[in-house]
């Protein structure tokens, strides 16, 4: 909302704020502490996390975006984690059936919500709630996050450039976007079929 007001005000349009914003960062000493510290308060203030991916792959292209990306979402998720470890039983509103499998089996069943694409706020807070292992947490995290975070840092990095007056994609990335992204649909298919 802030930044809609904001957009007004200046009169400007969304893509030349976009853009100065992007390029402040990319010059800033400080853009990988910025990007993480974002990322951190992210789930506190419900912002989408794939777009926070694609950021990382366009500052720092596929490689680094990749390292960031996974290390500022683990962080994300813990600070989710951690705001449910302190939450009471009545604040949370999840499936039954969901939620004793979490609890008997939390690293199978973080993976696979991982992997379906289940909101990812809600499986962090849940399994804080729960007070299931941090490290079966974090882990299943890291590795069924890593298409959706794959699939994010390679749209990014497919943007080479981008100003005001327009962008230009590379296609390399475009494409190993996109078999990202036909890959995790189809395990995700392939997932909710055999459950």
């Amino acid at each position: 909302m802030g930044f809609w007001i904001y957009v007004q005000q200046s009169g400007r349009s969304v893509s030349e704020i976009l853009t100065e914003w992007l390029e402040s960062l990319a010059r800033s000493p400080y853009s990988v502490l910025l990007l993480l510290a974002v990322y951190v308060v992210r789930p506190l203030l419900f912002l989408p996390i794939t777009l926070l991916t694609v950021f990382a792959g366009f500052l720092y292209g596929a490689v680094w975006g990749t390292v960031y990306a996974t290390l500022a979402t683990l962080l994300s998720c813990a600070v989710g984690y951690v705001v449910g470890y302190f939450l009471r039983g009545d604040k949370l509103q999840l499936q039954k059936g969901w939620l004793e499998r979490l609890r008997e089996r939390s690293f199978e069943t973080i993976l696979v919500s991982r992997l379906t694409f289940l909101p990812g706020d809600v499986v962090n807070y849940a399994a804080g709630f729960l007070k299931i292992s941090f490290v079966s947490f974090l882990l299943a995290t890291a590795i069924g996050g890593m298409p959706g975070l794959l699939v994010g840092v390679l749209a990014g990095a497919s943007l080479e450039t981008f100003s005001a007056t327009g962008f230009r994609l590379n296609p390399w990335y475009i494409v190993a976007s996109l078999v990202m992204l036909l890959a995790s649909v189809l395990l995700w298919w392939w997932l909710r079929k055999r459950k």
